[in-house]
């Protein structure tokens, strides 16, 4: 039996993927959609069509991951059937722009929504909760996962009054 030790369950992988839609689709991109639209219907459509383009790429991934035995994914995939250059390019360019962007745009994100309570916070809190974060999931892969799983929790929680409170508001 393979040593499961260095491995998340599902329900930490589904944590993870559902916190990094609310970071950057619910909490930063959703006001530019509102602003521009202005319909509602149409931007129900845009999150449909997005989650339907989300889940054609996840059975790519999936049939790719069956494929192609190891760890790497981008770099595996592209790496073997292309040439190793670009996927050594690819994993350059996710940790700098795929990874990197979301995570400060989310930081800048909330000390923005936190600075209608008290001031301005600025990017220097951004700075340190993105460097608090990085501390809190550097211990062990046991930590890191309830972090993500209480994150998330909080997270999907706050959408849920958000959403109950715009229903008793609008009635």
């Amino acid at each position: 039996m393979k040593d499961l030790k260095h491995k998340i369950g599902w329900k930490t992988a589904t944590a993870i993927v559902i916190s990094n839609m609310i970071g950057t689709g619910v909490f930063t991109t959703l006001g530019f959609q509102v602003v521009e639209l202005q319909n509602t219907i149409t931007i129900f459509l845009l999150w449909f069509i997005g989650g339907v383009l989300a889940l054609f790429g996840a059975f790519c991934y999936a049939e790719l991951g069956t494929f192609f035995k190891g760890n790497g994914g981008d770099y595996i995939y592209l790496s073997k059937t292309y040439h190793p250059i670009l996927g050594y390019l690819s994993s350059w360019i996710s940790l700098v722009i795929g990874f990197s962007s979301p995570v400060s745009l989310a930081a800048l994100a909330m000390a923005k929504y936190l600075s209608v309570f008290q001031g301005d916070f600025g990017t220097y809190f951004a700075i340190a909760v993105i460097l608090l974060v990085a501390l809190a999931l550097s211990f062990s892969l046991s930590i890191s996962g309830k972090f993500h799983n209480f994150f998330t929790f909080i997270k999907v929680s706050f959408v849920v009054v958000l959403i109950i409170i715009g229903v008793l508001l609008s009635q």
